[in-house]
């Protein structure tokens, strides 16, 4: 059918059909791999298949299916989000029976007793039990003479810039890695000049510069901030790369 098109008809038909072969093949692959995905698969309790989950509970059942696709090899990035401002939390410790909404705590809306720094602590709390449970399992599957955390960075990372209601002039990160990390930030407090300020850096430099670090050599990734049109914005963070 292809061949009696022209154009834009014909291009529209190969993408389509590349498509489904790109499915084709990724199952070919995950078939091959099916004896090692059974063994890693996530080992969940029936609660975890409840119409009436937590929010908490969800989580840690994210954690556990990333867990298993990075270690039985599916994929070797995962991104998992774990809220944003308009989510509505349930399971949160001391108030598990409590409906928690992200954006009114922001707003300072207290939860049953406790305050909203509280309640945002309870779930920068759970946020990181969830990184435990993550890195305490890289940590405990060999890898390379090593562990698998050793090959491995995690980012922790707000969806949101520097306040509730941000401009993005600031984006705060934590940054965990193993002793392979390719970036010379290891046990640094690092604060890059302010916005629009000498030697201010872009989210996009700090992505180009993992990028680089590990392989994939580019001039820069992702786009331009036209309110920094004097900068140069180009390019790596030279001093993460040592």
């Amino acid at each position: 059918m292809a061949e009696e098109l022209r154009g834009l008809e014909k291009a529209k038909v190969k993408n389509y059909s590349d498509s489904i072969e790109s499915i084709r093949e990724r199952n070919r692959k995950m078939d091959a791999m099916s004896d090692v995905i059974r063994k890693h698969a996530p080992r969940l309790d029936n609660k975890y298949f409840a119409d009436d989950l937590s929010t908490v509970d969800r989580q840690i059942g994210h954690a556990e299916i990333a867990l298993s696709t990075l270690i039985s090899g599916m994929t070797n990035v995962v991104t998992l989000t774990a809220d944003e401002l308009g989510t509505i939390y349930t399971g949160v410790t001391d108030i598990e029976k409590e409906s928690v909404n992200l954006h009114d705590v922001g707003h300072g809306k207290p939860v049953g007793k406790f305050e909203a720094l509280e309640v945002r602590e309870k779930v920068r709390r759970h946020h990181m039990s969830l990184i435990d449970r993550l890195v305490s399992r890289l940590k405990s599957v060999p890898e390379d003479g090593g562990t698998m955390f050793d090959n491995t960075m995690l980012l922790y990372f707000p969806d949101n810039g520097e306040t509730h209601h941000s401009k993005g002039t600031e984006w705060p990160f934590i940054v965990m890695s193993g002793k392979n990390s390719q970036l010379d930030i290891t046990g640094k407090y690092i604060r890059l000049p302010h916005y629009g300020k000498k030697g201010h850096k872009t989210l996009g430099n700090w992505y180009t510069s993992i990028l680089n670090a590990y392989g994939s050599s580019i001039e820069h990734y992702g786009a331009i901030d036209t309110g920094l049109a004097h900068m140069n914005q180009k390019g790596v963070i030279e001093s993460f790369l040592g």
